[in-house]
């Protein structure tokens, strides 16, 4: 008898500039469609619980025909910290070039934390990618938040004028020291690039700053036209107190073009950043079943 918690999946080898690059396929055999899972900082394949959960769930639903695959990116576990969103594009692009090759009809991104932000890019129009049918974006909190929130703002920005330094003289790819980091982060190698990108105001990687102003943020809103599913988690522990994500997350829906931004958006309740509540992971669950049927 198989150790309580084992899984089966189906490997996928595929093309992509990550060398010998996988996807894993949990799920309904044979499923016309595909929902593809992208984890968070330091995540890797099945390193978050729930995508085998919706994946159970979705053999049940066998009239949507979805199976889910999870996949190692450049920056997967500790190669975040030298990687960019750009780099997580062209792999999630890569994959849905392969699900495409192999017959899947409709795909659909499920960002979870810095998955979320990999999402907001893959939107953006300076990447050529695969076409998606859909997006979710689950915990989509702030790293620049987060970072504040454990180091102190004044810290952070101590560090992030290192960084900074370090870039204008040509060595964004220097290693930052772990005294400029904040503690999470002090076992990570991590570069000046991806630290200002992850943590100053005007980085790349943020998108999800609640202190951004509509004029900032409208134009990343607008340029999602596929269906757009927003799932704060309500308890996260990486989003200050002083947030109310229930408003975030109107705020971000009336900035979306009419009929983009899903009514089944909102926080989850009871929802730590890895939705590992039983009760929050069942509503997640059937929130993300019910717009996947929404998706066509």
């Amino acid at each position: 008898m198989p150790p309580s918690g084992t899984f089966v999946t189906t490997v996928h080898p595929f093309e992509s500039l990550t060398p010998h690059a996988c996807a894993y396929e949990v799920g309904l055999t044979n499923a016309a469609n595909a929902l593809v899972f992208i984890g968070g900082l330091g995540d890797g394949p099945h390193t978050v619980p729930y995508p085998r959960t919706i994946a159970k769930r979705l053999e049940a639903e066998p009239d949507l025909s979805y199976s889910v695959f999870e996949f190692r990116l450049t920056s997967s576990f500790s190669g975040f910290g030298f990687a960019r969103l750009a780099n997580d594009v062209a792999d999630i692009s890569a994959l849905v070039k392969y699900l495409r090759s192999i017959g899947k009809q409709r795909v659909v991104l499920m960002g979870h934390s810095t998955g979320s932000q990999d999402c907001m890019e893959y939107t953006s129009p300076s990447h050529d990618v695969e076409p998606v049918e859909g997006l979710i974006l689950q915990a989509p909190v702030s790293d620049r938040a987060a970072m504040a929130q454990e180091m102190g703002e004044d810290k952070l920005d101590e560090g992030l004028s290192v960084a900074k330094e370090l870039i204008d003289a040509g060595r964004g790819h220097d290693r930052m020291r772990p005294e400029h980091l904040s503690p999470s982060f002090h076992n990570t190698p991590i570069s000046a690039a991806r630290w200002y990108a992850l943590g100053a105001t005007d980085g790349e990687d943020n998108y999800f700053d609640s202190g951004l102003p509509d004029h900032v943020i409208k134009p990343y809103w607008q340029r999602v036209d596929k269906p757009l599913l927003i799932l704060h988690s309500g308890s996260d522990e990486y989003v200050p107190s002083s947030v109310d994500k229930d408003v975030l997350v109107r705020r971000w829906k009336n900035l979306c073009r009419p009929g983009i931004a899903s009514e089944l958006s909102g926080s989850i309740p009871g929802a730590g950043h890895r939705v590992e509540e039983p009760d929050s992971e069942e509503w997640l669950v059937n929130t993300v079943v019910e717009f996947l049927r929404s998706v066509t």
